[in-house]
């Protein structure tokens, strides 16, 4: 029988395939932030240097890779040495005015220490084993010194790479407001582990986020509180004046009833798959404000929008971020799709109840989902294995790490996932591009195939899906018939997750899918 176990305690006790769960289903979620840099007060680095923090933007390439940004950069004399962290662990040499540079570390994705220079445009290339063969990319960097900011000594000691987030709630969680006040109480989360809310007199409550950033949400007419650090960004309760720019967090806010206190949105009406939402975008009530990387700056700042919510796509294009603080918008880039539970993710609702004051709201929500989860966790196995992933363009496989919330959301449903740990290494984030053959021989025979029609919605047939690779038509639950595709709007979702598995446990143990709706059978 499969079980959840709470935070903590599964981390001991889960194997793969019994895991607890938290997410909300964001899975496109997350961007830059508005705040909590640490104190410019530097230490650090070699005697005679002193390391800061800087946003770095990338261009060139394919544009699927992206690298760590703000990152940290080292200046000595008149010098600078930043480290880049790409989005890959494929990468295996940069080049710079002509100097080859190898990857200063042994696991995770590739990094490098480079000579930089700021504000200029810095032509590299990087040389990537993601393909057959090694392969050699030109991109270009520029480093903004408008964004420089000391490190303090406990970020240049070491810790998280800058622009990464940590699981540990304990390397991010400051509830030091900085004016002496003391919390009389914390926000109990079960499963979400990159935010954190704690509570003040007077109905403050302080959201500590897994990127650094730090809010304190104030109700309307109460005062700020006098000597707050001046890291942490100030929201009034409830937030009504807000750019959605997350589209996975859209259920969340349709679902807390606070559609009202969204002005603009970075989603069209044609792109929402969320009922009242949508309603609300094509009455014009929510005013399409432009994507994530390209906003309506001037129709932004007329509507009188205060608040910005992102996700971690706004890491891209950092200087949208910092126009949109420029125009006084605070900028709170949501962190659900870095959950490592599938409930953690829906438990991201708490957040928004604090946000838009119906925390009461959002806790009988998330306990809604929770109750649905473990009672569909409780049912018996399957004993069926499952694959999971899309082609992408260059015909490789895009399959999801063991032990994220997409494989415990299988395994929830009384399935195997296909795959272990050791066969999706090849990056540390969430997604895995695996070559074609590499990818048959591990998944060849799964009983089920699940195409994440979400990311590719040009598969309606089995023959489509076939047409993808000449390979997929001798994988076992291609020969059996049982191919399944999600719903394009499946990661719009996040307060539907108990359906999902719902319908995935029905997929997998042969129920009727007539009335399925995020899930359907190829044929």
């Amino acid at each position: 029988m499969r079980s959840i176990l709470p935070k903590g305690e599964s981390r001991k006790r889960r194997s793969i395939a019994v895991r607890a769960i938290a997410c909300v289903l964001v899975a496109l979620l997350a961007l830059p932030f508005a705040g909590c840099s640490a104190s410019p007060n530097a230490t650090g680095g070699t005697a005679g240097s002193q390391e800061y923090t800087v946003s770095v933007s990338l261009s060139g390439g394919s544009g699927r890779a992206s690298i760590a940004s703000p990152t940290t950069i080292v200046k000595d004399g008149d010098t600078y040495t930043a480290t880049i962290t790409w989005s890959s662990s494929n990468y295996d040499k940069m080049t710079v005015n002509g100097v080859d540079y190898a990857p200063v570390n042994d696991g995770g994705n590739s990094t490098f220490e480079i000579p930089v220079t700021l504000d200029e445009d810095i032509a590299v290339s990087a040389e990537t084993v993601a393909m057959s063969t090694p392969h050699t990319i030109d991109y270009t960097l520029h480093f903004d010194s408008s964004t420089m900011k000391e490190k303090s000594g406990d970020e240049a000691s070491g810790g998280s790479p800058a622009g990464t987030a940590s699981n540990a709630a304990a390397d991010f969680h400051n509830a030091d407001l900085g004016c002496g006040w003391k919390p009389t109480g914390t926000l109990q989360l079960e499963y979400a582990e990159h935010f954190t809310v704690d509570e003040y007199e007077g109905g403050l409550r302080l959201i500590c986020i897994s990127n650094g950033e730090r809010f304190l949400v104030v109700p309307q007419n109460a005062k700020v509180p006098d000597g707050l650090s001046s890291d942490i960004a100030v929201i009034r309760r409830p937030a009504d004046k807000v750019y959605l720019v997350s589209s996975a967090t859209m259920c969340l806010v349709d679902a807390l009833d606070a559609n009202d206190n969204i002005l603009m949105s970075g989603t069209k009406a044609d792109d929402c798959s969320v009922a009242g939402f949508k309603s609300a975008l094509e009455s014009g009530a929510i005013a399409y404000g432009g994507k994530y990387s390209a906003p309506d700056y001037e129709r932004i700042s007329a509507s009188g929008c205060t608040l910005a919510i992102e996700n971690t796509m706004i890491n891209h294009t950092p200087d949208v971020k910092e126009k949109l603080q420029k125009l006084g918008l605070v900028v709170l880039t949501e962190q659900s799709s870095s959950e490592p539970e599938a409930l953690g993710r829906v438990e991201w609702i708490k957040l928004f109840g604090v946000l838009f004051d119906k925390e009461d709201e959002a806790a009988h929500l998330f306990n809604e989902q929770k109750a649905r989860v473990e009672q569909t966790s409780r049912l018996a196995s399957s004993g069926k294995t499952v694959a999971y992933f899309y082609i992408n363009s260059n015909g490789a496989a895009v399959t999801r790490r063991a032990g994220d919330y997409v494989a415990q959301m299988i395994e929830l449903a009384g399935g195997s996932y296909a795959l272990d740990d050791a066969q999706t290494a090849s990056t540390s984030g969430s997604s895995v591009t695996l070559e074609m053959e590499r990818f048959y021989a591990t998944a060849k025979d799964a009983d089920i195939i699940v195409y994440n029609g979400t990311i590719d919605e040009s598969v309606a047939t089995l023959k489509d899906f076939v047409g993808k690779n000449a390979l997929l038509s001798q994988f076992k639950a291609v020969k059996n018939g049982n191919v399944w595709v999600t719903n394009a709007d499946m990661y719009q979702q996040m307060t539907s997750t108990a359906d999902i598995i719902d319908e995935l446990h029905g997929a997998f143990t042969g129920d009727d899918a007539s009335d399925f709706h995020y899930l359907r059978k190829l044929g």
